[in-house]
């Protein structure tokens, strides 16, 4: 039979708002990369390593969201209300010996 113009041949696949989202590993504190190319990613509270992100692999294997999801500590950004001092006389200042200026350039 042929396929109606217009029509996806495969089945309709609805993009509902209302389905539950899982925790996001990349936000969770326990989340960790290694360097095993065949398990790249792992999980710290679990104690395991997976091909796919952790979260995925635990919804997987046990049916549930993973319950370990702990969202990591924003960020602090260091300021420093303090200025940036002058630079020291230590050229003028040096025990050991003057500071001979050359001129590289010829």
């Amino acid at each position: 039979m042929k396929a109606e113009e217009g029509a996806s041949p495969g089945p309709k696949l609805s993009k509902s708002p209302n389905l539950p989202k899982g925790p996001n590993c990349w936000d969770c504190r326990y989340l960790t990369t290694t360097w095993d190319v065949n398990a790249p990613y792992g999980c710290k509270f679990m104690g395991f390593r997976s091909r796919v992100i952790p979260s995925l692999e635990v919804l997987r294997t046990d049916g549930r969201f993973c319950g370990a999801f702990v969202a990591k500590p924003p960020r602090v950004e260091k300021k420093t209300d303090k200025p940036v001092e002058q630079p020291s006389d230590r050229q003028k200042t040096d025990f050991r010996r003057p500071v001979v200026r050359i001129n590289l350039i010829t």
